[in-house]
């Protein structure tokens, strides 16, 4: 008597399909990540070079403007 076995291979393939589409949504959500990525590290490098021209530049005071140390109670320092 011989027996002969079918394999269902409709569960293997549906597998096989489930885990390709998720690997195509990793794969675009991986593009998009690297997209927004490069974007924020263009954008920080201007802002970095912004913020150093702007730390490194002399204040300028309103014209007319005498900054003055606050001397509690009205004394003055007589040295």
């Amino acid at each position: 008597m011989e027996v002969t076995l079918y394999l269902d291979k409709g569960d293997a393939l549906r597998e096989e399909g489930f885990f390709e589409s998720k690997v195509s949504d990793l794969e675009n959500k991986l593009k998009a990540l690297n997209f927004d990525n490069a974007e924020l590290a263009k954008s920080n490098e201007e802002l970095r070079e912004r913020v150093k021209s702007l730390a490194s530049r002399q204040p300028a005071w309103p014209k007319g403007y005498r900054p003055r140390r606050y001397s509690p109670h009205g004394k003055k320092n007589n040295a």
